[in-house]
């Protein structure tokens, strides 16, 4: 009696964990760092390229990866990891590879930051790891992307910009007299009107730019292929976004403008992620001096440039 109760019990775990009509597990590459961090590819019957080239099943941009860099091959039930000709070398657990068969959980690493995550998974598992990667690369409060992903993403762009002579441009903001908000109001109220600009800049954004919340009341946004002119333009878009309507939280009726800074990699002596960002911050701290409600472009040639 009691070995039979054992046997049901083990048969019940077994449907939980598979139920009836349970999809297989697929195999899939996550990024975890570097360009495109945090999503997921499912690997293809055959053969799957990685590279930077337009026709690759996994396109990753980052200084270092071959247009075709490597392909993931899947031969009679396994999976096997190949270098494509590449430049720099693919790498499988820190040891580079010509073709390796991979196993559950390896990590392959490409071109300067990038490294994917050999995985499987069946319905269930995909939905939740994609939630879960997703909600480590997103800011709590606001729901738009965070400051490592940010800082992950700027290394990439600024990279490919550089490579390829594109422009790339970045925007620096933060609400004026935000800890006024928080004394007079409280922080929900100071919650609630963040929560609402990000949704306002959200819908007035490119879908291929970058805005994250980069810490407190400050916000910045990666400007693809577009110069500081452009970019301005874009800016002043938002300001006028949030400036235009009174942000409504509770009974209370507020009006809201931002201080802006903008800058370019066409401006920096030595155009690195660190530079830029240090370009833009000063810009905005010009547009608080200035009187605030307004954008300001980083000026090079400023005296204060380099403070």
């Amino acid at each position: 009696m009691s070995n039979n109760t054992v046997v049901l019990q083990s048969e019940d775990l077994a449907h939980l964990k598979k139920p009836p009509g349970e999809s297989a597990k697929r195999a899939f590459v996550v990024v975890l760092a570097g360009d495109r961090m945090g999503e997921m590819f499912p690997l293809n019957d055959g053969r799957t390229t990685i590279g930077r080239g337009l026709q690759t099943d996994v396109r990753i941009n980052d200084e270092g990866i071959s247009r075709t860099h490597a392909l993931i091959e899947h031969v009679e039930g396994k999976y096997y990891l190949s270098d494509a000709g590449s430049t720099n070398g693919t790498y499988a657990n820190g040891s580079r590879v010509d073709r390796s068969e991979l196993q559950e959980g390896d990590k392959i690493q490409i071109g300067a930051t990038s490294v994917l995550k050999f995985t499987y998974h069946d319905d269930l598992d995909e939905d939740f790891q994609r939630s879960l990667y997703e909600s480590a690369l997103r800011d709590r409060l606001t729901g738009v992307f965070n400051r490592g992903y940010f800082n992950n993403r700027l290394e990439s762009d600024l990279a490919f910009a550089l490579r390829h002579g594109k422009p790339l441009a970045l925007l620096i903001f933060d609400i004026d007299h935000f800890k006024q908000i928080n004394d007079t109001y409280g922080h929900p109220v100071g919650d609630a009107v963040l929560r609402e600009m990000a949704q306002r800049v959200l819908g007035t954004t490119r879908s291929e730019d970058i805005f994250a919340r980069y810490g407190g009341e400050e916000f910045v946004l990666i400007c693809r292929d577009v110069d500081a002119i452009r970019a301005a333009r874009a800016g002043h878009r938002i300001m006028e976004l949030v400036r235009a309507t009174a942000f409504e939280v509770d009974e209370h009726r507020l009006d809201v403008t931002i201080s802006m800074g903008l800058a370019d990699i066409a401006m920096l002596e030595e155009p690195t992620a660190k530079a830029l960002v240090t370009a833009a911050d000063t810009a905005l701290y010009a547009a608080k001096r200035n009187g605030r409600d307004r954008i300001e472009i980083f000026d090079p040639q400023a005296d204060n440039a380099a403070e």
